[in-house]
């Protein structure tokens, strides 16, 4: 399901209108000039991208690999904390957070997010 929320997030993110309004919110609460916006925006929504289809589905992949010595091996599991805070800084209004948000929605965890107050709009 989430796949298919990112695969329209970024579909509508390639609308030249959605982009510019995104580009102007975080320009009218953070001192970056268009072309470092632009750089945000299209980074959050190759990162979207990234996500769209089954993609998500491969975050909670366990993995194992071998060592070096018979027996020897090492694993990871990949599980929910639960509650998550989000906590970002001014300078990046929508990439640290989107980023941050979705990678923990993706995971399953249930995350609470606190944008710096004077750059709120935009994530908003």
């Amino acid at each position: 399901m989430l796949g298919g929320v990112m695969r329209k997030c970024a579909e509508v993110l390639h609308d030249p209108e959605v982009l510019d309004f995104f580009v102007d919110s975080i320009q009218r609460c953070c001192p970056k000039s268009r072309k470092q916006t632009m750089g945000e925006v299209t980074v959050t929504r190759a990162f979207i991208e990234n996500f769209s289809g089954d993609q998500v589905r491969f975050l909670a992949e366990a993995f194992r690999h071998p060592g070096d010595h018979a027996g020897q091996f090492s694993t990871g599991y990949r599980f929910p904390f639960g509650g998550v805070g989000v906590i970002t800084p001014f300078n990046f209004p929508i990439e640290i957070p989107v980023l941050q948000m979705m990678g923990a929605l993706f995971m399953g965890n249930k995350p609470s997010v606190k944008p710096d107050q004077r750059t709120s709009f935009p994530l908003e």
